[in-house]
């Protein structure tokens, strides 16, 4: 049924423009043609794509499952294309690569200076994403790499493949120069100053059903103290720029810390608010025998073990 990808695309255009003429228009061919194609479309689907009104056209439930589902596969047969302009070739195509806060600020600004060295002319698109969204626009086809965070969910679909790189930990932030580095504090004096999230916004687009690591503290915080924070700030803002503006507090990767440009934050001594968790790549495991792909991915490996000490036997 999906076949025919001229035809999906004339007909996307019919979807998108809500008439026959003005999308006939746009394609350069005559309105009759256009609908003959839609009318082989309908006996391909058997059954009306579109609802005929006195201004023009919509889309019958059947037709919107066909748009949604033929955007999508002429959006993975572009990728297919791509990806196979990067085998021919080695030097062209692009990358789709989400990263957490942390790991956009202090890793991948290295890893795409020296990716480039080697690959100059692939496009790299970024995206600032919570573990949660990354692996879901891996599953949705729309993401080709995801760094961070990589079993907080269990079991993945085989397409993807883990690659464990660090142990890591969360913990309570604060600008270097916030009050509570430079002064004795209790848990409770946690609870005066305003809290950013840097988690639950993207959790929600992706439609997770668990709560932030932020959230988490702060009950936990609550519990302590029967004081509840004044006011949460929640935001994925890939530049760190928002926690710099304030006396802000919020829970981070702690590991990356002292690798990020300007030396701003500051982890507090405290317990409360640390995890530990695996973090490493996410990927897709039709990708591995692509050489900018496979490049990419030992770059990344080969700056995060720069940055972070081995550790030492004990």
């Amino acid at each position: 049924m999906f076949e025919k990808r001229r035809d999906l695309m004339k007909f996307l255009v019919v979807a998108e423009t809500g008439t026959i003429l003005t999308a006939a228009e746009r394609l350069a061919i005559t309105q009759p043609a256009l609908s003959r194609i839609i009318g082989k479309l309908e006996k391909q689907f058997k059954g009306p794509l579109f609802e005929r009104m006195p201004t023009g056209v919509r889309l019958t439930e059947l037709g919107g499952l066909v748009a949604h589902r033929s955007s999508r596969i002429l959006r993975e047969m572009e990728r297919a294309e791509d990806e196979i302009n990067l085998v021919v070739s080695g030097r062209s195509g692009s990358l789709r690569v989400t990263a957490g806060p942390m790991w956009m600020k202090a890793v991948l600004p290295r890893v795409i200076a020296r990716f480039h060295v080697s690959y100059p002319d692939i496009e790299l698109q970024l995206r600032t994403t919570t573990y949660t969204e990354g692996v879901w626009l891996l599953l949705a086809g729309e993401n080709d790499i995801h760094c961070g965070g990589i079993d907080s969910y269990g079991a993945l679909p085989q397409f993807l493949v883990r690659d464990h790189l660090l142990d890591m930990t969360w913990g309570i932030v604060a600008h270097s120069e916030h009050p509570l580095h430079s002064q004795a504090w209790t848990y409770a004096d946690l609870t005066d100053y305003p809290w950013i999230d840097y988690d639950t916004v993207m959790q929600a687009q992706a439609g997770a059903a668990r709560s932030s690591l932020t959230d988490d503290v702060l009950t936990r915080l609550y519990q302590r103290t029967a004081k509840r924070v004044g006011a949460v700030v929640r935001t994925n803002s890939g530049d760190l720029s928002l926690i710099r503006t304030g006396p802000y507090l919020s829970v981070l990767s702690l590991n990356f810390i002292e690798k990020l440009p300007g030396g701003f934050l500051k982890p507090l001594p405290v317990q409360l608010g640390q995890y530990r968790y695996r973090t490493g790549v996410l990927s897709r495991r039709a990708y591995a025998d692509l050489l900018p792909y496979r490049h990419f991915i030992k770059v990344v490996r080969d700056v995060v073990f720069g940055l972070v000490p081995a550790a030492k036997p004990e």
